[in-house]
């Protein structure tokens, strides 16, 4: 099959899936509308109550698994990776997928979004891609035909991977319910506040609240700025200005039109984020941050990353179980924590994200979803994909196994295959870094299944129809936004913002977004009845 009736055949595919589901639902949708659906029958029987860690090491898929032919398959992640150090993982692998599946692997890691962009529209030969680098993510790969539907693949051979997720997360991988992706056993619940350096908290004595508020954080700035005039008490996240979202909202996809505060509302109403009090609120606390001298200059055109391993204090982050360690392999520098939420929260984006899809182009997709579902349930290959090869790029602390770190002499850092445990199918079934709790899988498990989930979760919406308005709006929002979030433009400039930003055609986007969100949670609610009657149905027939 050529690669453009492939593509014609992946967008053909995915239109009648579209309109299939529209039908059946009776709602009427649109048949762009890339709304997601929910997980459809599909997918039922996959997973456990509450994504249970399950020991999946002798796990076989159900289809055939014919290793007399050997198909070699192309997988791109992200992360650092020297060529020669992942061909030499991609050999390791090799090793064990060509009994299992008949498989052999190439692996490329590190390209940035135009070389996925390129890549994915021009029909290069790829089997599996983690779309973490590409602008948009898995709504971009979906909106351009780039991704295959999964509902049979992961039926077929994937089977084992659907024992592990957890059935809430999945839902968020479907659009117009069609699956196209598979969360990865990553943090899919957020939490955030403040990473700290620890030699600095030590020094002044200070103590950090597990959680705590913007005026505790206040207060140890001030503290940290009167010891060291010089250092920079809050540094961006990463360069120009960088930040996550400290605000309990759910960004709906792109912000442009949020839930503002899913911790203490289940109000579905979507509403610009840029008008709200909390927005207001925040940047007039930066500003009066800024005046007092607690946040870097020049912060929103600095260049630099990694500013925690240079002359900063503090940064504002997502926290999850294992960050303060991440933070250390990342800038050298022991952190502590300070979380601006006792509620986790958990939304479509934390689910989807950062995970892997099977492209137009890939020429064997059963045999890619084979070595999706061993990334899942070997801990062989889940771990040399991970973090490389033992006695080089890791190795065990002792004869106890229970943690592993770098060989003696090896910096993490330039080791030539870096760990990015969480862009990968399943970190929890590989060992646990030394600096981090025996027990992190068990903790990520229970951050991500507790807390509050969105009203939203499982909806991603379709911007085709306001695209025009978005692109003005994101106009508007660049000249504006990160001045105003870290203080450095006197907040009384929101007015001003609103104004242009309705001029932009904000107002259009909230409706659409609603319009959507509301017929998304009616197909929900169809759904749930339709289920409910099946169940009596079944009873009564007993």
């Amino acid at each position: 099959m050529t690669k453009l009736w492939r593509r014609a055949a992946a967008i053909l595919m995915a239109g009648l899936l579209t309109v299939g589901m529209a039908a059946c639902s009776g709602g009427g949708n649109n048949s762009s509308t890339a709304e997601n659906g929910g997980t459809s029958s599909s997918a039922e029987g996959g997973g456990t109550a509450e994504g249970d860690s399950v020991d999946m090491g002798d796990y076989q898929p159900v289809g055939s698994t014919d290793t007399s032919e050997v198909t070699k398959l192309v997988v791109w992640n992200t992360g650092s990776a020297e060529t020669e150090d992942c061909n030499e993982v991609a050999a390791a692998v090799s090793d064990i997928t060509r009994d299992l599946i008949g498989v052999e692997v190439e692996l490329v890691r590190g390209q940035d979004n135009d070389q996925i962009n390129l890549a994915l529209s021009s029909g290069e030969v790829i089997d599996l891609l983690n779309y973490n680098n590409l602008s948009g993510q898995l709504s971009t790969c979906v909106r351009n035909s780039w991704a295959l539907a999964l509902d049979d693949l992961v039926q077929i051979w994937g089977q084992g991977a659907l024992e592990v997720i957890n059935p809430t997360d999945l839902e968020a991988n479907y659009f117009s319910g069609v699956l196209y992706s598979l969360p990865d056993q990553k943090d899919t619940s957020r939490n955030s506040g403040f990473s700290m350096r620890k030699d600095i908290v030590d020094e002044l004595g200070i103590t950090v609240p597990e959680v705590g508020t913007w005026d505790d954080m206040h207060d140890i700035l001030v503290q940290v700025h009167e010891a060291y005039p010089d250092m920079y008490p809050v540094v961006s996240t990463w360069a120009g200005g960088g930040y996550q979202e400290t605000l309990p909202i759910d960004p709906l996809d792109d912000s442009l039109g949020v839930l503002e505060n899913i911790i203490e509302s289940d109000s579905t109403e979507v509403v610009s984020l840029h008008a709200t009090d909390s927005y207001r609120e925040y940047c007039e606390r930066m500003y009066q941050w800024n005046k007092e001298g607690l946040i870097m200059p020049d912060i929103t055109t600095s260049t630099e990353n990694n500013l925690l391993a240079g002359n900063g204090f503090a940064m504002i982050e997502n926290w999850k179980p294992g960050k303060e360690y991440e933070n250390y392999k990342s800038t050298g520098k022991e952190v502590v924590f300070m979380k601006l939420h006792e509620d986790n929260i958990k939304y479509t984006g934390c689910a989807n994200g950062n995970s892997f899809i099977i492209p137009w182009s890939s020429e064997n997709p059963e045999k890619a979803m084979m070595l999706w579902d061993l990334m899942y349930t070997n801990p062989e290959v889940s771990n040399l994909f991970i973090n490389g090869i033992q006695g080089k790029h890791w190795d065990y602390t002792d004869d106890t196994e229970t943690f592993i770190s770098t060989p003696d002499g090896v910096d993490p850092n330039t080791s030539g295959y870096s760990s990015v445990d969480w862009s990968w199918p399943n970190q929890r079934i590989t060992p646990v870094w030394e600096g981090n709790e025996a027990d992190l899988w068990e903790q990520l498990e229970e951050f991500n299944t507790t807390g509050v989930v969105s009203p939203a979760m499982g909806f991603s919406w379709d911007s085709s129809s306001v695209q025009n308005q978005v692109t003005s709006v994101n106009n508007v929002i660049s000249e504006y936004n990160a001045a105003l979030r870290w203080g450095t433009m006197d907040p009384s400039n929101i007015d001003q913002l609103n104004a242009d930003l309705e001029a932009a055609g904000i107002n259009e986007i909230v409706a659409e977004k609603q319009r959507q969100l509301d017929e998304f949670l009616a197909s929900k609610g169809d759904s749930a009845e339709d289920s409910d009657a099946s169940e009596v149905s079944s009873e009564a027939a007993e």
